[in-house]
């Protein structure tokens, strides 16, 4: 296991990790994750592949910059591909997806991608919700503003709890939220004409979903079918948004099945 800091294009050190071997694996968390997001699924995908996890900018160790916007985090991304080099695997979580796309059309050398309930939908996010968290977060209490927001993810008060009973994964939702608003704006107001610009790669692509996920800000199947006509699909029985943490065992076996199948 290496500990590594990756500069991005603007400068901003992005604090890295790169742990197994045989070919790269690239994993870019949510919103409110960091390297360290992947705990419970990095060695399961170490056993077969190099799997670079990264802070994204503002958290977790890595630097930041004041003129943040989508373009950085796309950058982010794709200075990780690089480093981790050629013929890379590339999977992302939540917002992670969302950037995954988006880099992928740009990406030098990428053998397949995996995307887990990108947030197409949060243009359509009740104001109210983001006013409670910056009004949470103005007021000191990041408690508050991951209580308010939470559940429009659909991770439900049992998770919640399961959750805040692990105090580095809390301290990581804590240290997330406070940078969030700002990527939730970007989001808005630039998410989807970025995606409606993007010609994907003619590479194999697989959705994973959630069988209990329905939370509005994710797209319905159908809608993915129609982005991504080309992807297979991967349902997770019993999961919701955090399947990555709350089944590692069959999130990392259906990745390894798709990523293996495309190694040759």
């Amino acid at each position: 296991m290496r500990e590594m800091t990756v500069v991005s294009s603007d400068g901003t050190e992005l604090a890295a990790r790169c742990s197994g071997s045989g070919s790269p694996l690239v994993l870019v968390h949510g919103a409110m994750g960091n390297l360290n997001t992947f705990g419970l699924i990095e060695p399961l995908l170490a056993e077969r592949h190099s799997v670079w996890v990264y802070s994204r900018r503002g958290r977790g160790g890595s630097g930041d910059r004041l003129n943040y916007d989508l373009e950085r985090e796309i950058e982010d991304v794709l200075s990780i591909l690089e480093a981790a080099g050629d013929g890379a695997h590339l999977f992302g979580h939540s917002s992670g997806a969302f950037y995954c796309l988006l880099a992928a059309a740009r990406a030098r050398s990428l053998r397949s991608m995996a995307l887990y309930e990108p947030p197409l939908h949060v243009d359509g996010l009740d104001r109210a919700i983001l006013d409670g968290v910056e009004s949470a977060l103005d007021s000191g209490e990041p408690d508050r503003a991951l209580e308010t927001f939470l559940p429009v993810a659909q991770i439900v008060e049992e998770e919640v709890e399961m959750i805040r009973a692990q105090e580095p994964v809390w301290k990581a939702l804590r240290e997330g939220v406070l940078v969030f608003p700002r990527e939730l704006r970007a989001l808005q107001a630039d998410g989807p004409r970025l995606l409606s610009a993007v010609e994907f790669p003619d590479v194999p692509m697989l959705y994973l979903h959630g069988e209990l996920t329905k939370a509005q800000i994710y797209p319905p199947l159908e809608e993915v079918e129609e982005l991504l006509p080309k992807a297979r699909f991967h349902r997770l029985p019993g999961q919701r948004h955090m399947a990555p943490m709350f089944d590692p065992s069959g999130f990392a076996q259906a990745v390894l099945s798709f990523t293996t199948a495309h190694d040759d």
